[in-house]
């Protein structure tokens, strides 16, 4: 799935403000899913390695995972489990 410019994306890390970004893709199978080709100002944005990313387009959330490298972000399910979680933390 293409996140374009139209569905205004914006990316946040942890607990930082959302900032936008031009465009981005959630690859999506059985096993995870994966954000990806994230790009801002015509170049791919690098990611901080080990960050939660988390991908609003408007008001919605519409990905949460953890940055497994600078190009990469895998949803949390396939990257938590549950006694990785901080006490007021869901998946």
């Amino acid at each position: 799935m293409i996140i374009d410019a139209s569905r205004e994306p914006r990316l946040q890390f942890g607990d930082a403000e959302p900032f936008a970004v031009d465009g981005c893709e959630v690859l999506r199978d059985v096993e995870r899913s994966t954000l990806t080709n994230i790009m801002l100002g015509g170049s791919a944005l690098p990611l901080p390695v080990g960050a939660r990313v988390t991908l609003w387009a408007g008001p919605n959330v519409v990905f949460v995972g953890k940055a497994v490298d600078e190009n990469n972000v895998l949803d949390l399910l396939s990257t938590e489990s549950d006694a990785e979680l901080d006490d007021d933390e869901t998946i």
